[in-house]
């Protein structure tokens, strides 16, 4: 029992309840951020396996519309919105699947660089706060979307914040199925020049829907 204590002692000095503080300076940031090209792992945890999927990605957004997430090396899965239509691309099935941007299906790869995160008053009007906390030094917030189309399809998002670059560490999302995505970014770069190409998938020899 004495062996527990010290052990207990230290997990309660390493999770403690966070404040806003961080969230919203980050928030503020990203009035200042136009493009925005990332590596990334993301983990997918699903019900039915025992051991998570991970994958290395890419993204790159230029704001206000045109985003690009690439999953896999080569290329397995690409999602990429022009600023009028978002396409979702197989690679290993050679089909394209098209919509609009502002469909639920495509709320969960444009969510980084639309309207939720620009501004504290967006973000207030997007999202509920339902948990806060710290994690070894990361700030770690539990979100609720308001919209009902956006929590049909993605009922909870969790954000990992680094409160010493003042930068998104990881995002998680809870889906409909219950599956969860988790995103861990890495070597981010803000406000760089990006090819509009990026932007344009070539479709050549795709079934398009």
């Amino acid at each position: 029992m004495r062996l527990l204590i010290p052990f207990i002692s230290l997990l309660l000095l390493a999770t403690t309840r966070a404040d806003n503080g961080p969230l919203e300076t980050w928030l503020k940031r990203q009035a200042t951020i136009t493009t925005l090209d990332a590596d990334f792992v993301q983990e997918r945890k699903l019900p039915a396996l025992k051991n998570p999927v991970s994958t290395k990605g890419r993204i790159s957004f230029a704001k206000p519309d045109k985003v690009r997430w690439q999953l896999g090396d080569p290329v397995e899965t690409l999602a990429v919105s022009d600023g009028e239509t978002f396409t979702l691309v197989d690679t290993a099935a050679k089909t394209a699947r098209r919509t609009g941007v502002n469909s639920p299906q495509a709320a969960r790869f444009s969510l980084l660089s639309g309207r939720a995160f620009d501004t504290v008053e967006n973000f207030q009007q997007t999202f509920e706060i339902i948990e806060s906390r710290v994690t070894l030094g990361i700030h770690q917030y539990t979100l609720k979307p308001k919209d009902r189309k956006t929590r049909s399809q993605i009922p909870w998002i969790f954000l990992d914040i680094d409160p010493v670059k003042n930068e998104l560490r990881a995002m998680e999302m809870e889906l409909q199925d219950k599956s969860r995505l988790r995103t861990v970014f890495q070597n981010v770069k803000f406000n760089g020049r990006l090819d509009d190409a990026l932007f344009k998938p070539d479709l050549t020899g795709y079934d398009v829907k």
